[in-house]
């Protein structure tokens, strides 16, 4: 057992050693359009959302590969009854599982998916019609700041440039007495280094 064991350990090493030539970070930006969805939503409409991070794709084999990350986000909504647009701004956490297909030898197609968690680090006034004034954060009545849920992606990368397309749910309630969650689309731009 302890042959096996070591035997293991030391294919595992030499193979995260030698594919770590190939690790880079990448800076992304993207924009798109957030909502809310769940069955307590009612009239609710999608808003601009953005997002800018850096990841760093940690290769695994040649084609499969983990990319954890850090961005900030911002996700939304409007709905009759309120003012304005409803804008939540996100530290987020993904971390990514991904597979690259080669298209040629300078083109590959990674299509991805994993889990985020997400902590609000702000968010906008929320100004009712007929008066009132509150915070989408605000801990009396407020959303919750915590959310989690799922990225599934496909990009296409090509020399150190990527564009894919982003997809995110989430799976946390933002209030506890109603199922209403995250949701958001758009597409994404990078550059590896």
């Amino acid at each position: 057992m302890k042959k096996i064991f070591t035997m293991v350990v030391l294919a595992l090493t030499t193979l995260t050693m030698s594919a770590q030539d190939d690790s880079k970070f990448t800076i992304k930006a993207g924009a798109g359009l957030s909502t809310l969805v769940g069955s307590d939503v009612n009239n609710v409409e999608s808003v601009f959302s953005y997002k800018v991070g850096l990841s760093y794709d940690w290769n695994i084999t040649e084609k499969f590969l983990i990319t954890p990350g850090i961005e900030f986000a911002t996700k939304g909504f409007k709905v009759d009854g309120i003012v304005g647009d409803i804008s939540m701004s996100y530290l987020q956490l993904p971390i990514l599982a991904a597979y690259k297909f080669n298209i040629t030898d300078n083109i590959k197609l990674a299509v991805k998916a994993g889990p985020y968690l997400s902590y609000g680090i702000f968010g906008s006034d929320i100004e009712w019609y007929g008066g009132g004034e509150t915070n989408v954060f605000d801990s009396d009545g407020g959303y919750n700041r915590f959310d989690a849920g799922a990225i599934a992606g496909v990009s296409v990368e090509f020399s150190q440039y990527m564009v894919g397309v982003e997809y995110s749910r989430g799976l946390t309630k933002l209030d506890s007495d109603y199922k209403q969650y995250n949701q958001a689309f758009g597409v994404v731009f990078g550059y590896k280094f």
